[in-house]
């Protein structure tokens, strides 16, 4: 993931963008530079707009407001409210307000400007980024929120509440005025020059959280401002819920005990099937020691055992050859076999009979299925041998 982060002047933009890669959920590294720098290979892009250039009104829908008509009912409720021409800003609402926009209700909107957002995007746009998602640097949140940025001399404090984002005044005595400040679940995340000051003054310990920090932080809000002229198309936002998946798979805290049960899963597949493997190669080696047991046994002459069943076979042959006793493989039965395949009223040119294999050419045999079914009973094959020649012979035998 690669996350931008949005000067508050576009002239800034020439410095720079700062910028962060991260996997979501943490900082692998820091930088600064120019647009044409940045890589467009980074993953997701998610600009983040500064909480400088963000207003946060609340509104009152009236029902049915939703769809096409919105963005004229925003228009019309918050006309009054803005110093600008609303046809000029970008307005946003909250990520849960849909419902609210078909019954009415009120709801949370972000305000930024819209020329300000053109310009700042135009860069990373030039230099061929395509930003997937465009978040606010800070935004409203349920569990009040101290923000304490800069450096000692020049200081911002922002606090973040169910009903927005506000700037708190320089004068820390007048910080009284914010019951939220004084609320015992409130957090306080400071940048690094700041830890001193906010302890010595509020005598509580702050959260230490650099900018590079913030802005991950920000990439997983739920607010979207990718809409309007911004917005994503439905290719774009399946890839980004497919990545977004993959990303909290991968590092996401929550996701540790499923991360490491996925790994045991697979390391006890891996076992599984290596130790039926294992039994299986010992079952077909103490199979073949049987045959080769039994054949050394019933025949001391053979030293070598290379195919236990064809020379089990062979020297069965030998011995009914001995005995006069004919086998299977011997030219009469070799010949019966024959007479079941042959065509009505047909017979071979030539017959050839040659290491206990028939050869027959001038003929075409009968390969129906009953037939081939027969063959295989008497532990024969039959197979063609060039355009008119057939050989048949013993199963497992050239």
């Amino acid at each position: 993931m690669l996350i931008i982060a949005l000067p508050h002047s576009t002239s800034q933009a020439a410095a720079g963008y700062a910028h962060v890669h991260s996997d979501g959920h943490s900082v692998q590294r820091s930088a600064t530079g120019a647009a044409a720098t940045l890589s467009a290979h980074a993953g997701e892009v998610v600009a983040v707009v500064p909480h400088s250039r963000l207003a946060w009104l609340s509104v009152q829908l009236p029902p049915a407001s939703h769809g096409t008509r919105l963005q004229s009912v925003l228009q019309g409720l918050l006309e009054d409210r803005l110093l600008d021409d609303p046809q000029q800003l970008h307005m946003v609402l909250a990520p849960d307000a849909e419902t609210t926009a078909r019954l009415g209700g009120q709801t949370l909107v972000a305000v930024c400007d819209k020329p300000w957002l053109r310009e700042a995007l135009a860069p990373l746009r030039a230099a061929g980024l395509t930003v997937q998602r465009i978040v606010p640097e800070l935004s409203p949140s349920d569990q009040p929120v101290l923000q304490v940025m800069g450096e000692p001399d020049q200081s911002h404090s922002l606090l973040c509440h169910a009903s927005g984002v506000t700037t708190l005044p320089p004068n820390t005595a007048q910080w009284r005025a914010f019951a939220e400040l004084s609320q015992d679940d409130l957090e306080i995340q400071a940048e690094p020059a700041m830890v001193a000051r906010v302890q010595s003054t509020l005598q509580r310990q702050p959260m230490l959280q650099s900018a590079a920090q913030r802005w991950v932080k920000s990439s997983q809000s739920a607010w979207n401002l990718a809409q309007g002229e911004w917005a994503q198309g439905r290719a774009q936002r399946a890839q980004r819920f497919v990545l977004d998946a993959w990303q909290s798979l991968l590092h996401a805290p929550a996701c540790r005990p499923l991360r490491w049960g996925l790994v045991s899963l697979v390391a006890l597949q891996v076992l599984g099937l290596n130790a039926m493997a294992w039994q299986e190669s010992r079952a077909l080696d103490a199979q073949q020691a049987s045959l080769q047991n039994i054949l050394k046994s019933t025949f001391p002459s053979v030293t070598l055992v290379i195919d236990a069943p064809l020379q089990m076979q062979r020297e069965v042959d030998a011995l009914q050859q001995k005995s006069g006793t004919a086998t299977g493989t011997d030219l009469e039965p070799l010949l019966g076999a024959l007479a079941s395949l042959l065509p009505p009223g047909k017979t071979p040119e030539h017959i050839r009979y040659a290491n206990h294999a028939l050869r027959v050419q001038g003929v075409a045999l009968d390969d129906n299925p009953t037939g081939m079914t027969r063959l295989k009973a008497l532990g024969l094959s039959l197979r063609q041998d060039g355009n008119d020649t057939w050989v048949l012979q013993a199963e497992g035998t050239q």
